[in-house]
């Protein structure tokens, strides 16, 4: 019997933003060259496959963008080759992280950013990035705040975590063709517990504070576990923007008492923002971060983040109320302000 073969086709894709028909404005915000519109997923009516292709092949090209800004001044981020014995000049299978110069040195402040499953290293939200602005929707923005505010930064790579044409790879074939495992880093979770073992807990810094989004959030749960004795020595505050942890994940009381009051999970819902959620998964207060598409959690609480973790590192001061002055009293306008400014405050405390 006669079978016709059909011969695959393979679909050839721009290498430039430009040949997309895109440019990256001085604002990090990604248009389209001729109407000034952001990135359209849709090319070709009801044929998402090919969209899908040709997203991944746009991404990857500011994915690109994103590491060599990082890379670049004022950020100098140094690239970090795991496992600790791979050679990538012999053509060892490896995976790599980020490092600001000075973060395992430094005395005083570090922060450790982990970014959610299928993500690829600095980003928080590829939709963030394509929609509005990849500053925001990458860790750039986030690393700025953090040098405003002293810390030396250490940024994660838990999607990279098979070898695939010669380089780590978050996204593989499907078929997973010529694909072998990153040694010692071969899933989200084992990258991040190899990270803090050879690296973060021989840090030097006295202060440290964490911002982990999505699958990151249950990854660091297993640092709580493994590492104990660092995290409640050193770790301060730890933001989370809808993770995937449960408090029956944590080993043991003391543990659970510690995250209690360390801990905060911004989870995606349509109440007000702020407003305490009672959900007793997590094992820590969890607020809502009034967005019902978690991607875009971290731009829109980053504010609420940065006030947690300002407070747990003593940045801040929760103001008390005094409770011998006259309730009745008016108050004058800069009461007024310093009162506003303190309810924002412990509605993440």
């Amino acid at each position: 019997m006669y079978r016709r073969r059909f011969k695959r086709q393979v679909e050839v894709f721009p290498q430039t933003l430009e040949e997309f028909g895109y440019m990256l404005n001085e604002a990090g915000e990604i248009r389209d060259l001729q109407s000034n519109e952001p990135y359209q997923f849709e090319v070709k009516p009801k044929d998402h496959d090919y969209n899908k292709k040709r997203y991944d092949a746009f991404i990857s090209i500011v994915g690109d963008k994103v590491e060599e800004k990082l890379q670049r001044d004022p950020y100098n981020f140094v690239k970090q080759t795991v496992p600790v014995n791979a050679n990538p000049e012999n053509g060892d299978i490896h995976s790599y992280f980020y490092m600001t110069p000075n973060a395992l040195t430094t005395p005083d402040r570090l922060l450790i950013l982990i970014p959610g499953n299928d993500t690829r290293i600095g980003q928080w939200s590829k939709r963030v990035m394509c929609d509005e602005n990849i500053n925001m929707g990458s860790m750039i923005h986030t690393t700025a705040l953090a040098k405003e505010r002293g810390y030396e930064v250490i940024i994660l790579n838990p999607s990279a975590n098979v070898w695939y044409d010669g380089k780590p790879s978050e996204m593989p074939p499907p078929n997973n063709e010529k694909c072998e495992d990153i040694p010692e880093n071969e899933n989200p979770e084992a990258h991040t517990l190899y990270v803090f073992r050879h690296f973060i807990r021989h840090a030097k810094a006295k202060d440290v504070s964490v911002i982990a989004m999505g699958w990151g959030g249950y990854s660091f749960t297993l640092v709580i576990n493994e590492h104990f004795d660092f995290i409640k020595s050193r770790v301060r505050g730890v933001a989370l923007s809808n993770s995937a942890h449960t408090r029956d994940l944590i080993d043991g009381d003391d543990k659970r008492v510690w995250i209690r009051s360390h801990m905060v999970n911004l989870d995606a819902s349509n109440q007000p923002k702020g407003e305490v959620l009672a959900d007793t998964r997590f094992g820590c207060e969890c607020l809502s971060s009034a967005q019902e598409i978690s991607d875009f959690i971290i731009t829109s609480c980053e504010k609420e983040i940065w006030r947690f973790i300002d407070l747990k590192m003593g940045d801040i001061e929760e103001i008390t109320v005094d409770t011998e002055i006259d309730a009745d009293a008016p108050l004058d306008e800069a009461e007024e302000a310093e009162l506003a400014e303190h309810l924002n405050v412990v509605s993440v405390g």
